[in-house]
């Protein structure tokens, strides 16, 4: 059984270390459980899960021992969850034309024969200078 404060009946801390309201074992009031001014016949009200036992009753549903233990969700790698996200939301990719797409799409550009002359003629005159 796991240690049980006498003052606030809560479980895995000394009294003497509690700050919290006191809890009455028998009846679950909110005083100590030295001044309860309950009758021994009547019965008593759990101050953890209000049954009809006494907060220190091994069998009390809320005493940690008798908790079922719950299966662990394995650890979720937030950053993973943020890329799907993120995948989720952009736009798809548009795809590109192939080579013989783009080839056929594509006239011929005039070229300007008059300028690439000129160049030749100034290159010529340089070099023979």
């Amino acid at each position: 059984m796991p240690p049980q404060c006498y003052r606030c009946q809560e479980f895995y801390h000394h009294s003497r270390l509690c700050n919290r309201a006191p809890k009455c074992l028998k009846c679950s009031g909110s005083h100590l459980t030295a001044d309860c001014k309950k009758s021994t016949k009547s019965p008593a009200k759990c101050a953890n899960c209000g049954g009809p036992h006494p907060a220190n009753f091994s069998g009390c549903p809320s005493n940690p021992v008798n908790r079922k233990q719950q299966k662990k969700q394995p650890n979720k790698n937030i950053w993973t969850e943020k890329a799907k996200e993120r995948a989720q939301k952009s736009t798809p990719l548009q795809q590109k034309p192939s080579y013989a797409a783009a080839v056929a799409k594509n006239t011929p550009s005039k070229i300007n024969t008059s300028d690439a002359k000129s160049i030749m003629q100034q290159m010529a005159l340089m070099m023979t200078q």
